[in-house]
């Protein structure tokens, strides 16, 4: 146990040192992330939470809302290609599919490579051992949007611990829970079947990854 907490210690100093000795440019997200990720407004009103998984070098997102979060009449299951721009909006209990094109393609799984890196600080203790996270905090515009963002990476691995939104329609806050570096079906970043042939429907060029939580 020593051991392992030795090895902890010193990962830890050496990604400080790289960091410190780096410039400060946007992380890159592992290959593959899941987890657990939750979506409220900044007036407190839940609207999303359930489990995402993301492959950060084909630039995909899978989101599963929880059926026992709220109560609700229909649940969220949105898997988006951003390279493509293509947005598909699952039905699996209805083997149903909606596909929307994506005009805009910035997100909050990977930093924008403009972002701007505000501060390096601890949550939690960073003196005593597993009682504190160190993070990185970025920010940048969203100027087609009219928007700005702010968001916490853990400092070693980039892994996302909270991010914000700020628009003209909607404030969102993001927090993400039990990140692990695996997807454990790859299969999660395919469309189902009953998508193939499925016509695109019309959606606003400002249509992005933030118009899918609302209240």
């Amino acid at each position: 146990m020593h051991i392992v907490k030795l090895l902890c210690v010193v990962f830890s100093c050496l990604c400080a040192v790289a960091w410190a000795s780096s410039p400060r440019q946007p992380c890159h997200s592992p290959p593959l992330t899941s987890g657990t990720m939750k979506v409220v407004s900044t007036g407190g009103h839940d609207l999303a939470s359930g489990e995402f998984s993301y492959d950060s070098k084909a630039n995909k997102f899978r989101f599963v809302e929880d059926t026992a979060h709220v109560n609700k009449t229909s649940y969220m299951d949105v898997l988006i290609h951003f390279e493509e721009g293509v947005l598909y909006e699952i039905d699996s209990k209805n083997e149903s599919c909606k596909k929307e094109t994506l005009q805009f393609r910035k997100h909050l799984m990977e930093i924008p490579p403009d972002a701007t890196h505000e501060s390096e600080i601890y949550m939690g203790s960073p003196y005593i051992t597993e009682q504190g996270l160190r993070v990185r905090m970025w920010n940048g515009n969203l100027p087609e949007l009219h928007a700005h963002y702010s968001m916490s990476t853990a400092s070693c691995g980039c892994l996302p611990v909270s991010g914000s939104y700020y628009g003209e329609k909607k404030d969102l806050l993001f927090s993400f829970f039990g990140v692990e570096t695996e997807v454990d079906d790859l299969q999660v970043f395919v469309p189902p079947a009953y998508c193939e042939g499925v016509t695109f429907e019309e959606a606003p060029d400002d249509h992005s990854f933030f118009d899918l939580f609302h209240d």
